[in-house]
């Protein structure tokens, strides 16, 4: 049971009961739709790119709560940050999750690496980020 609370912690339940971005309207001008057909998540990442800089995320769509909290997480760290760091950290981020060190995993999204003991689960926290990262590319 210990290991289904620490992939629940309370910053994964906050972020899907309460996500940033999630169905805010914003002028995208870039976009892309991914889903995990193994969890049944769908969701449609939106970013506002200017100067090489991400202006705004949002994000819509049906998906776990792992899910939600990954695309909240990006919703809230990703504003301001240079295009070329969202791919950096969805790297970092798959990395940490996939066997490499946790270590490599940004602070901001420690909360996710909860998922790393359920394989299964791994691509529901990273799908967020590979949408984002394929919306920009």
């Amino acid at each position: 049971m210990s290991d289904l609370n620490h992939l629940y912690r309370d910053s994964i339940r906050r972020h899907s009961d309460q996500p940033v971005g999630y169905r805010r309207s914003i002028v995208a001008t870039h976009q892309h739709e991914a889903d995990n057909p193994q969890c049944g998540d769908r969701i449609l990442m939106q970013l506002s790119v200017r100067e090489g800089h991400i202006e705004d995320v949002a994000f819509e769509g049906e998906a776990c709560a792992i899910c939600m909290a990954s695309a909240s997480l990006l919703c809230e760290n990703m504003p301001g940050k240079p295009v070329c760091e969202l791919e950096n950290i969805y790297e970092r981020l798959q990395e940490a999750l996939t066997g490499g060190e946790e270590d490599l995993a940004p602070p901001e999204l420690n909360a996710l690496l909860g998922v790393k003991p359920f394989p299964s689960r791994i691509r529901c926290a990273t799908l967020p980020w590979e949408a984002s990262c394929r919306a920009v590319s």
